[in-house]
């Protein structure tokens, strides 16, 4: 499969599994998971092609971000799920220092409001400086980028979750955890 047409179908897999499972057919299991048959039958349908279990290799095996995962014959996506339905994952205990690449057009209501989740369950934290500005720039070339005390706002009863090895989810952070690290070359 060229790269161009496995992108695209990892972009749709995860668009089913984690903003619109219904419109192929699925219904997540509580940890966000389908059986791996119904998403290919569900994709296979919805693309008008047969997706196989080889396509999906070779989409999981794409170099970049780890969205996916496949266990016990189920696959779900790690993070950004946006559904109704609350996707239940567990607790993890983070690291002492998190990071969050924001806009520059967000940056104040972030340091007045806290990070919230807006159209997704859960705030999505970086574990390195790097992860978080490439993330950030999907919506300013040059994002402020943000460090998260979070291990203090774990202690003080904030909830966080395992994402993949480079991101954590956590509930809403208040203002007190978060400090600016580099405001980027644009004004704020």
């Amino acid at each position: 499969m060229e790269d161009k047409k496995a992108i695209r179908i990892s972009k749709t897999i995860s668009y089913a599994l984690r903003h619109n499972p219904s419109a192929f057919g699925l219904t997540l299991a509580q940890d966000g998971s389908v059986p791996v048959e119904d998403l290919l039958d569900g994709l296979s349908k919805a693309l008008g092609r047969p997706i196989t279990h080889r396509d999906l290799d070779e989409i999981l095996s794409l170099p970049g971000k780890r969205r996916l995962v496949i266990e016990g014959g189920r696959i779900r996506a790690y993070y950004g799920h946006s559904v109704k339905e609350e996707v239940v994952r567990p607790l993890t205990e983070p690291p002492e220092v998190l990071y969050h690449a924001t806009s520059h057009k967000a940056l104040p209501l972030v340091l007045a409001e806290g990070l919230k989740p807006m159209n997704r369950q859960h705030v999505h934290l970086s574990s390195t400086k790097e992860t978080a500005l490439e993330a950030g720039r999907r919506r300013d070339p040059d994002p402020p980028l943000l460090q998260i005390r979070a291990h203090d706002a774990w202690t003080d009863g904030i909830r966080f979750y395992e994402g993949n090895e480079d991101i954590f989810l956590s509930d809403p952070l208040p203002p007190r955890y978060i400090s600016i690290l580099a405001a980027g070359t644009k004004p704020c």
